[in-house]
């Protein structure tokens, strides 16, 4: 007996020590752990003197609000949940601040996933701050909070949140130049660049702002998409990524090293600082078509309106061999870009053969 005894000693300890070690790695998530949960922070900027860190347990002790959503995401899957969390209205009102005071609210996530809200989303939406996801805790994927903006696209639902930036400087700067990215990327070095199951051209972000807009300073870039997305991205992001001007869903920003869920397909538009970069291939799609005189493009008067081009005296054409044209603003008329035999964008004002011009390259404000 005493020998049988001796034998399952051992076997006891092993399995003692497997038990306890157990659940010292059950400790380590904290899903099921409710002190973890609770401690784990959220790190605030721009709500006071200094960052302003948050826990989940502070979160969870002001007013609570569950809501069922939905959103679609850039490749059509619907995203249903029910979410439940404060208010970020409610957090900065414990602060006498209010999501209105702020013209851009960016959202980071612990994987490097960022994103901008625009202040008409802010005006008109709520934001949840959602520590729990159809009445569970938050998974790996979502811990510690999820943003969650009922009636907007899941671009704007960032997961796993670690960082909440409230911005009061990013408007828009007034732009003074508009030009044409097709004809510009033919001035610039292109790159092979792998997007999924493709290998297509590419221009540098910064060989492009250096190139037509280096005396231009900007905290952030304004990218606008033909399906109506806009999107505002911070300087170092931006600078740091790709143009991919061939292929599919071209003219497209990308990088690398940025999630995939920050990059956007068929890009309209960029302004950064006093500069809008458009591209025509887009344009011709989200724009409402032209015809004068039989040649077919878009309205000048809509480049002007999409990129927000401000009204001057006089303006400058310039194309890519270095010719100009200043023309009166009240000589443009029914001015139009198209496209030429080369496929390059061309303006043409019906009726002066002098106030045409060939593979554009820039509009710019003259005082």
């Amino acid at each position: 007996m005493r020998t049988m005894v001796n034998k399952l000693i051992p076997v006891l300890l092993i399995f003692t020590v497997i038990l306890t070690l157990a659940g010292c790695g059950e400790k380590t998530e904290t899903a099921g752990d409710p002190a973890a949960e609770d401690g784990q922070k959220i790190v605030i900027t721009g709500l006071t003197d200094s960052d302003y860190p948050i826990t989940v347990g502070e979160l969870k002790k002001l007013p609570a609000v569950t809501k069922k959503a939905r959103a679609t995401r850039s490749n059509g899957e619907v995203v249903k949940v029910k979410a439940t969390g404060c208010l970020l209205e409610d957090l900065l009102q414990q602060q006498g601040k209010t999501v209105k005071d702020y013209n851009t609210i960016r959202f980071s996530a612990r994987d490097g996933y960022s994103i901008a809200v625009p202040p008409d989303i802010l005006k008109n939406r709520s934001i949840i701050l959602a520590y729990r996801i159809d009445g569970k805790s938050p998974d790996e994927e979502n811990r510690p909070v999820r943003v969650v903006i009922p009636g907007e696209r899941a671009m704007y639902w960032v997961r796993m949140l670690e960082r909440i930036d409230l911005e009061t400087g990013a408007e828009q700067t007034p732009v003074k130049k508009v030009v044409f990215l097709e004809t510009a990327v033919k001035t610039l070095p292109q790159e092979e660049l792998k997007d999924f199951d493709s290998t297509d051209k590419a221009v540098k972000t910064k060989d492009l702002i250096n190139a037509y807009a280096g005396g231009d300073k900007s905290q952030n870039a304004f990218i606008t998409a033909g399906d109506g997305l806009h999107k505002n991205e911070t300087e170092s992001n931006f600078l740091s990524a790709y143009i991919k001007i061939t292929g599919k869903e071209a003219p497209k920003f990308l990088a690398p090293h940025l999630p995939q869920g920050m990059h956007i397909r068929d890009v309209l538009c960029i302004n950064y600082g006093a500069t809008s970069f458009l591209a025509y291939s887009q344009g011709k799609k989200a724009l409402p078509p032209q015809t004068l005189e039989g040649q077919s493009g878009i309205a000048l008067s809509d480049v002007i309106k999409q990129t927000g081009l401000s009204r001057a005296a006089r303006y400058r054409f310039s194309s890519l061999d270095g010719q100009s044209l200043e023309v009166a603003v009240d000589e443009l008329g029914n001015g139009l870009i198209h496209e030429n035999a080369q496929g390059n964008p061309a303006f043409y004002c019906p009726g002066t053969a002098d106030k045409s011009m060939d593979n554009l390259l820039a509009i710019e404000c003259l005082e």
